[in-house]
């Protein structure tokens, strides 16, 4: 170990483990300075520390908003080899390593009614300031901006296991990279305080791990995380069992994950290739599974599966023994449960935050397009309720049509366009997806009931888009079909309705679409 003395600054708002980092760096020969609250932590936990006022010879001043903006710190952070001599004569104290995070100006934002003066307050300069002087003078100085990566410093300072110099690299990277969130965050946040702009100019995202290839096995892919992140998301899921998540499986878990959350009772989505293809809300989720998987068991082969409440042993055994299944998400599984799915140890099983507990709602979705992306908000509407629709038919529809007309509006929104659904007791018996003409979808989806044997009397049929002509609904007609939602909004519309009174046929308007392209 060497004798020679070695300083350390550390102010952090993020004071996690910084007893453990602090006594390793003085059981290595290190000096600590520190700041204001972290000082007043460190001396709490019996750490010897500095105050920075003995460094700079100068008082924290206006509440803490000056303290390290001083030469004798920045130039203690930039110092290079080559300038020992100018720091001797300064009498200047070179900085081998500074932990810094950031005044918490995100977490700050997020509190509800949060006054436009105390998230100014949290803009941190100083830390930025001193993060990318250490950051760009990597070779001299170690910066560390999350406590979890202090075990790393620890495991790897002066060890054979990683240079020096590439650990600095290493952190240095993810400083530049954590500054350059922050300064984002402010700036989007400005934008919509000061402009009033509702999509932010800047987006910045954190790559949470690379998948084993894209769509195709030609192509690469990474998994990536919006650091705006909703808290009901795949992305924000835990993997309990199976081998990781293909990029296939993510977009088809997304869809079945997004579309369940919107049911109150025991719920079941299956998705097939991004669409579902059988959904279901019963008493108990045995029931919801067993009619979701009956409306095209054959899709349903290699599918996801969605569930809105607890998976026990008996609905996990009745899946496995049933179907081959890629993906099973709920938001709670069962120890039975789990230990049977070990049987099938490539099934992956995905637990997910009760969205009971959780706000999603502002969230932004963003789709690529070549040389850019659009950016769009999530599509939900707090006028998109059953109770809001308006019946534009003579024939009025009856309480349990109205139940199935809101059900198949839900699954409606998750089938890629043009969508059709068909719905009796709040299970799908049919699903028609992605076709360039409506009819077709709807041929489709008749046809889907037909080969699972499933009738269609008196059932209710759902579509994402207006009807451009009467044709879908003389086709629900034949079909046994009593009631029909859709947006309105086509020059034909009373055509359509003149159709739908001519065949007594019930007719809701919603007066919002749900295109999914």
């Amino acid at each position: 170990m060497s004798t020679n003395k070695k300083y350390a600054l550390i102010s952090v708002s993020d004071k996690s483990n910084i007893e453990e980092l602090a006594n390793f760096l003085i059981s290595n020969n290190f000096k600590i300075i520190s700041t204001g609250g972290t000082y007043k932590k460190l001396k709490e936990l019996k750490v010897e520390v500095v105050s920075i006022s003995e460094i700079t010879n100068f008082p924290e001043i206006m509440d803490g908003r000056v303290k390290t903006l001083h030469p004798n710190v920045h130039a203690g952070l930039l110092a290079r080899k080559c300038d020992d001599q100018i720091l001797s004569e300064l009498n200047i104290k070179r900085i081998d390593v500074l932990v810094v995070n950031f005044y918490p100006f995100q977490s700050t934002i997020n509190k509800p009614n949060v006054e436009f003066e105390d998230a100014i307050e949290n803009i941190d300069i100083g830390g930025p300031a001193m993060v990318r002087a250490a950051a760009k003078n990597y070779l001299n100085c170690t910066v560390l901006t999350n406590p979890n990566d202090y075990d790393y410093f620890i495991n790897n300072y002066n060890s054979q296991k990683i240079s020096d110099e590439d650990m600095n690299k290493n952190m240095s990277l993810k400083a530049f990279q954590y500054v350059a969130h922050y300064d984002v965050c402010i700036a989007n946040y400005l934008d919509k305080e000061i402009k009033g702009e509702s999509f932010p100019r800047f987006h910045t995202f954190k790559k949470i791990s690379d998948l084993r290839y894209g769509e195709n096995p030609h192509q690469k892919a990474s998994l990536f995380q919006n650091y705006n992140e909703r808290e009901v998301s795949i992305v924000n899921s835990k993997t309990l069992q199976g081998k990781e998540l293909s990029f296939n499986n993510i977009v088809d878990g997304d869809t079945a994950l997004s579309c369940v959350i919107n049911f109150e009772k025991p719920s079941c989505v299956i998705v097939k290739h991004a669409n579902p293809c059988g959904v279901s809300s019963d008493n108990n989720l045995q029931d919801a599974y067993k009619n979701a998987y009956l409306t095209d068991s054959v899709s349903a082969f290699g599918g996801v599966i969605a569930f809105n409440s607890e998976v026990n042993e008996e609905l996990m055994k009745s899946i496995l023994d049933n179907q081959f299944v890629e993906l099973i998400i709920a938001p709670l599984f069962s120890k039975d449960a789990l230990e049977y799915a070990k049987t099938k140890k490539n099934v992956r099983i995905i637990e997910y935050i009760d969205y009971k507990k959780t706000n999603s709602n502002n969230a932004k979705q963003i789709k690529n397009i070549s040389d850019g992306i659009l950016m769009q908000d999530l599509d939900y509407s707090k006028e998109d309720k059953i109770q809001k629709y308006k019946v534009v038919s003579k024939r009025l529809p009856t309480q349990e049509e109205l139940d199935d007309l809101g059900f198949a509006w839900i699954v409606a929104k998750y089938v890629k366009s043009n969508a059709i659904v068909f719905v009796k007791n709040k299970k799908t018996l049919g699903i028609g997806a992605g076709q360039m003409s409506r009819i077709d979808s709807t041929f489709i989806a008749s046809k889907k009931a037909e080969q699972a044997n499933i009738i269609l009397d008196n059932a209710v049929m759902a579509s994402d888009a207006f009807f451009p002509f009467s044709d879908n609904v003389e086709k629900a007609a034949q079909l046994g079909i009593k009631a029909i939602i859709q947006p309105g909004g086509s020059k034909n519309d009373q055509e359509v309705i003149d159709k739908a009174n001519e065949l007594n046929l019930s007719l809701v308007f919603t007066g919002i679409r749900h295109f999914r392209h």
